[in-house]
């Protein structure tokens, strides 16, 4: 009897339906933040651990960071290297309102699921699930990449829960950075015109700021937060504080904006003769999906969903570094049906849905599959590869 590839994915996973099941919901009950994902960490690499793989902790010097591995036994050539991606910080205030419970376990999935059809129809390769901590700040995948954690790999894939599907995002380009103004203290009642009010800084700051998107392209995005803006009321502020982000739909354009919005704080620091310091954090790219396996991906979706793709609807990822570099594929479905927008507490309760756990598992089937044919159609990888050859060259 012959088993198609198809079958062999479908099985493996469902297999491991309900240990992932425990693990997505042990991850969203219990939602860590960037860098300190260590519960999160522990339950998937013992997982893994357990399941046979060989895992590397701390991947990158990132303590909440990991590689699990198989390597096929197959002796015909070296076969590809695929690598999937995990992800599992959540956000504050609202936990997993970005489903990484689910992109923990979807990684688990994917990583099983071609596992098996290595193994079972042997086929050579190597199959890597990177975790990869801190996409929400930081950009974890980043640091991996800079200290060499993906060389040599041929393939990277992960998907994400969103509003509707797509195999054709391309983020934003995004870059946070932290700005403080520092002033004098003085007692607000008694000797105002003594203080050097660093409050006042971060307001004008803002306020220019909001003036300033007036003259923004359509694909630009600025906003943020006073962190920082004193801590009584009788006292002029003499420390305040902003989180700020800055987008765009490409990177020649970030390093425009940047420049103008950095314009502000400085000009915010000479109005009220405060002295200010600005730390960046690394530019987040924008993602660029191979457009041969986004669509058999969105062919998949369609065929199970109906409808069309979304639209390009804005957002950032670090996995958009990976695919500046890299043959990729950054895959989106549908979390629930809801129409719930991520980063909100409505898509945080999704996230922990049966309805969701079904779906994520059958997108993981799809990209298992997807990966599954690089490995065994080479005039599919063919054009996957030309494809990637293309674009790198524009």
């Amino acid at each position: 009897m012959i088993t198609s590839v198809d079958s062999i994915i479908s099985e493996a996973i469902d297999e491991v339906s309900d240990d992932l099941r425990r693990m997505s919901l042990s991850i969203h009950s219990n939602p860590e933040l960037a860098m300190k994902e260590v519960a999160a960490c522990k339950l998937l690499t013992d997982y893994l651990e357990n399941a046979g793989y060989g895992v590397e902790r701390g991947a990158g010097g990132l303590v909440t960071s990991f590689v699990a591995t198989f390597e096929s036994s197959a002796e015909d050539g070296d076969g590809l290297r695929i690598g999937f991606c995990s992800e599992y910080d959540a956000l504050p205030g609202i936990g997993h309102g970005c489903g990484h419970n689910l992109i923990a376990i979807s990684g688990v999935a994917m990583l099983v699921g071609v596992r098996r059809v290595m193994e079972q129809c042997k086929i050579p390769g190597t199959v890597k699930l990177f975790g990869t901590p801190s996409e929400e700040a930081l950009g974890g995948k980043i640091t991996m990449l800079d200290r060499g954690v993906f060389a040599n790999m041929d393939l990277l894939m992960m998907m994400h829960p969103t509003a509707g599907y797509s195999g054709s995002w391309h983020s934003q380009c995004c870059l946070s950075m932290k700005v403080e103004y520092f002033g004098r203290a003085s007692h607000a009642a008694l000797a105002p015109w003594d203080g050097v009010n660093a409050g006042s800084a971060a307001i004008v700051a803002m306020q220019t700021l909001s003036v300033l998107r007036e003259q923004l392209k359509p694909d630009w995005r600025t906003h943020g937060i006073i962190t920082t803006g004193g801590q009584a009321a009788n006292v002029i502020p003499q420390h305040a504080a902003i989180d700020y982000t800055v987008r765009t739909g490409v990177a020649e354009d970030l390093e425009v904006l940047r420049a103008r919005v950095l314009r502000v704080f400085e000009s915010a620091a000479w109005a009220t003769g405060c002295t200010h310091k600005v730390v960046e954090e690394r530019a987040y790219l924008d993602n660029r999906d191979n457009p041969v396996l986004g669509h058999m991906f969105e062919d998949i979706m369609r065929a199970q969903y109906g409808g069309k793709p979304a639209g390009e609807s804005g957002g950032s990822t670090d996995f958009g570094n990976l695919s500046q570099q890299f043959i990729s594929l950054h895959a989106m479905y549908d979390l629930d049906g809801s129409g719930a927008p991520n980063h909100t507490i409505e898509f945080t309760e999704g996230a922990a849905s049966e309805d969701a756990h079904r779906r994520t598992l059958f997108a993981a089937k799809a990209m298992a599959c997807i990966a599954s044919k690089c490995l065994v159609d080479s005039g599919f990888w063919d054009k996957v590869r030309k494809a990637h050859n293309e674009r790198q060259e524009r």
